[in-house]
C-alpha cells in the first residue's frame, strides 16, 4: 500500500528511518513528487537506506527535484515548502536560508499556512 507523503515525514519525524525510507520511495515511485524531498532526507543524513540503495536514490530525487521546482516556480504552495525545506536543511549542500525564505515566501504569498510557520521560524 502507498503511503501519502504526510505519513511517511510522520515514520520519518518519529525516528522509523527504515519504514520511512521504503515509504518515500514506494510512493515516489508511483509519482508522488513530493516524496523525492523525503528520500532526499533520508539519503542526506544516512537515515534507513542501505549503501545499494543510495546511487538509485539519487536518481530518482534528481528527477523529481526539477519538477516540484517547477510546480514551486508555478506557486504551488506544498511545492514551496518542499523547496523551502530543501534548503533550509542544506540537503546535498549547505543550508541557503535566503533561498529557503524566497521559496517560502513564495508559498505563504499562494496560501500554504506551513510555509508561513515556518518562515517565521527562520
Amino acid at each position: 500500500m502507498p503511503y501519502t507523503f504526510t505519513q511517511a515525514m510522520d515514520f520519518y519525524k518519529s525516528g522509523d528511518y527504515v519504514h520511512a525510507a521504503s515509504a518515500f520511495r514506494n510512493s515516489l515511485e508511483l509519482g508522488d513528487e513530493r516524496c523525492a524531498y523525503g528520500l532526499a532526507l533520508c539519503m542526506h543524513f544516512g537515515s534507513g537506506l542501505t549503501f545499494s540503495d543510495v546511487s538509485s536514490a539519487k536518481q530518482l530525487i534528481d528527477g523529481y527535484l526539477c519538477r516540484i521546482r517547477e510546480y514551486a516556480e508555478n506557486g504551488d504552495g506544498e511545492a514551496c515548502l518542499i523547496m523551502g525545506l530543501y534548503y533550509s536543511n542544506g540537503i546535498f549542500a549547505l543550508p541557503d536560508i535566503p533561498a529557503a525564505q524566497s521559496w517560502l515566501r513564495r508559498g505563504a504569498a499562494a496560501g500554504d499556512g506551513e510555509c508561513a510557520a515556518l518562515l517565521k521560524e527562520l
